[in-house]
């Protein structure tokens, strides 16, 4: 049958950060990012009761609680689930790090292992994150789970469940707001959506029809 997993990226921080990359840092949403979270309750209902569970950092908690908060579901922090740590690039644009660091660019986009971002987390080491709280998920029983996360992880879990090259990570775009879902089976998962926006009944994506 499968275990459906609903992954939530958070939303939106204000135009500040606009084109910027944000990883640790811990970044409250903005009022249009808090609509959005109220916008995320058509997606879910209180039965089948799913595990929930959240990024630490506060846009994907505040996410978390805000869309859940009429079902009275708790929510799990997982320190897995937070964003990668951009290091010195956190904040900037891709334009001002290539700018500055072009040859540490390319190592980047190889999403080689052993690139390290400037006084920041190793690509290995995050995607050892993605490894473990792949296992978690899969683990699930059939009442799946919802996941508030940021988009770097949605990506990430997205080539994990799919048994693709983590190089791959970039032809997926993930919107703010929006859910991904995925069916796992013992042998992989089936992307089923991506970048669903709330205002579309919750019983059209997830769980996914067998038919």
């Amino acid at each position: 049958m499968g275990t459906d997993l609903m992954l939530i990226r958070h939303g939106e921080i204000g135009d500040k950060y606009r084109g910027a990359f944000v990883g640790k840092m811990d970044i409250p949403l903005s009022p249009e990012g808090r609509r959005q979270a109220e916008r995320l309750r058509t997606f879910l209902r209180p039965q089948p009761r799913p595990a929930v569970l959240s990024s630490p950092l506060q846009r994907c908690l505040e996410t978390a609680r805000i869309a859940v908060e009429p079902f009275g579901f708790p929510v799990e922090v997982e320190e897995d689930l937070r964003e990668i740590d951009f290091g010195l690039w956190e904040g900037l644009s891709f334009e001002e790090i290539a700018a500055a660091s072009a040859d540490a660019v390319e190592g980047w986009a190889g999403f080689d292992r052993n690139f390290t971002f400037p006084e920041g987390e190793r690509i290995g080491g995050f995607l050892d994150r993605i490894a473990r709280i792949g296992g978690r998920l899969a683990a699930l029983d059939a009442g799946g789970a919802v996941v508030f996360t940021h988009g770097g992880v949605i990506r990430a879990l997205i080539c994990h469940f799919l048994k693709l090259s983590p190089r791959n990570y970039l032809l997926f775009e993930v919107r703010f707001a929006s859910a991904t879902t995925i069916r796992l089976f013992e042998r992989g998962g089936i992307l089923t959506g991506l970048n669903i926006m709330s205002g579309v009944e919750r019983e059209e994506i997830w769980p996914v029809s067998s038919s």
